[in-house]
């Protein structure tokens, strides 16, 4: 099927015209496929959408993946190709479920107002405007960096259900262990005003509210003297203070424990003897 199949999209493709192709490419057997556009509403040849089982057309021509139809009101040709191919994938949901807001007009208020993904469409089809073909092959990297986003956030959505919540002199804390930080967004939309965490590889990390009135600095304090061997940064604002991320790898990593760094955020640092540092303590 693969060598054999012709994928059809309309002219200037949008995002939900890419979005069905790079489906059908992804996860539908048809990597090797070759793409044809042709003008909104039209088909192949102008033969029937459907008559060919080797040539699928997507968001044009009146056939079973374009939802132009009477029964198919309210979703989107990258729906109709995901119930067909992939019905029981979590993150492929999520993504369609954006992809039909946008085409539908949908989306919530105020999603739209940053550079995102139907505006990297337009400019790819502002730079290829008579080649829809290089439109295409831009944007399947970009829709397979969104999937892996969106399985991401489902990753951290479980890894969420672990957390360990706890009282910060500036409120509602909320602590991960496993975790790359990811989560901090779901810990402010649980109502935390600050967030920690520590990764599998050791590397630690604390976030607050960007509003918050929160100023790590006294924490930072504690830690240069019972972390001292660490590499903990506080950063110019004093509400993120981090030993070790994909950006700066530490040199040596934090040796406390996840329960460790909350006790230090609560104050609770005279817990530790001061006269040795945490690596004396694990040697």
């Amino acid at each position: 099927m693969e060598e054999l199949t012709t994928i059809v999209g309309h002219l200037a493709p949008d995002l939900d015209c890419l979005t069905a192709i790079w489906i059908l490419v992804r996860f539908g057997g048809a990597r090797n496929a070759t793409l044809q556009f042709v003008p909104a509403g039209q088909t192949l040849h102008h033969r029937p959408p459907d008559e060919d089982p080797h040539i699928i057309h997507v968001d044009t021509g009146g056939g079973r993946f374009d939802h132009h139809r009477p029964d198919a009101q309210g979703l989107c040709a990258a729906e109709l190709v995901r119930r067909s191919v992939a019905p029981d994938d979590e993150a492929l949901a999520r993504m369609v479920k954006q992809v039909n807001q946008i085409d539908n007009a949908t989306a919530p208020r105020g999603s739209q107002g940053f550079f995102n993904v139907n505006a990297l469409v337009a400019g790819y089809n502002l730079l290829f405007p008579n080649r829809p073909h290089h439109v295409a092959y831009a944007m399947l990297p970009n829709l397979d960096a969104w999937y892996e986003h969106e399985q991401r956030q489902i990753q951290l959505e479980k890894a969420f259900a672990r957390r360990v919540e706890f009282e910060t002199p500036w409120g509602l804390g909320i602590a991960l262990d496993g975790d790359d930080g990811g989560s901090s967004k779901l810990a402010y939309r649980h109502g935390a005003v600050l967030y920690a965490y520590r990764n599998e590889k050791g590397w630690m990390g604390i976030a607050a509210r960007s509003r918050s009135n929160v100023d790590l600095s006294p924490v930072y304090r504690d830690l240069r003297i019972i972390d001292r061997d660490a590499d903990w940064y506080l950063h110019p604002g004093k509400r993120m203070l981090l030993c070790g991320t994909p950006k700066a790898p530490p040199r040596s990593p934090s040796r406390l424990t996840l329960d460790e760094l909350v006790r230090v955020i609560q104050g609770e640092a005279l817990f530790l003897d001061r006269s040795s540092s945490v690596a004396d303590r694990h040697r």
